[in-house]
């Protein structure tokens, strides 16, 4: 019972951050920002869940070990993007993504959106580790919101960026990591 409790509980409060956000974004009119923070909250519920044990699960081991594998990547893309920004975006507030300058190096050199890609391979890597029917429909959730959220990040980042990353983004891709590793 307590088990439940705690999940709901920091369920409850993962979605009361991100709603700030949201509301926040939606004021900004920073329809990427709504997207990501859906996202995250819905990748978030499916990671207090899995972790909770809250629904049964199937054991696959293989499907788990492919799923653990995926943690890698997903952690260099999303911590890089991080640091990325923090250090080269010079952000104006203590939050790190609101840069003011592109940055086009680091991950940033093979992806246009690391941080959108690491969160959407996290979420089928927790797919995978988890196996349930619930997992799959919240994971197949928070993907497509991490998609949307990097499609829309394109029109915000014209907008503030302008020729620069219209240059950008003929040199790299938005996702596609193959691509831009064969072009080198």
């Amino acid at each position: 019972m307590y088990r439940y409790m705690l999940c709901i509980g920091i369920c409850v409060f993962i979605w009361i951050i991100n709603i700030r956000w949201i509301i926040h974004a939606v004021k900004e009119h920073i329809t990427s920002e709504v997207y990501i923070h859906t996202g995250l909250s819905i990748f978030f519920t499916l990671l207090m869940l899995g972790i909770f044990k809250l629904w049964t699960q199937f054991d696959i081991l293989w499907l788990q070990i492919i799923g653990l594998i995926l943690y890698v990547p997903s952690a260099i893309l999303v911590f890089g993007s991080m640091f990325g920004l923090k250090h080269k975006g010079k952000p104006d507030t203590s939050d790190p993504t609101a840069t003011t300058t592109l940055v086009d190096t680091g991950v940033y050199r093979i992806v246009r959106q690391p941080m959108t890609l690491g969160m959407a391979i996290w979420s089928i890597a927790l797919i995978l580790v988890f196996q349930s029917i619930l997992s799959v429909i919240l994971g197949i959730l928070s993907f497509f919101c991490f998609w949307m959220s990097a499609r829309k990040e394109v029109e915000y980042n014209t907008r503030k960026f302008g020729d620069e990353y219209r240059e950008y983004m003929k040199r790299v891709p938005m996702w596609n990591v193959f691509k831009r590793i064969r072009m080198r």
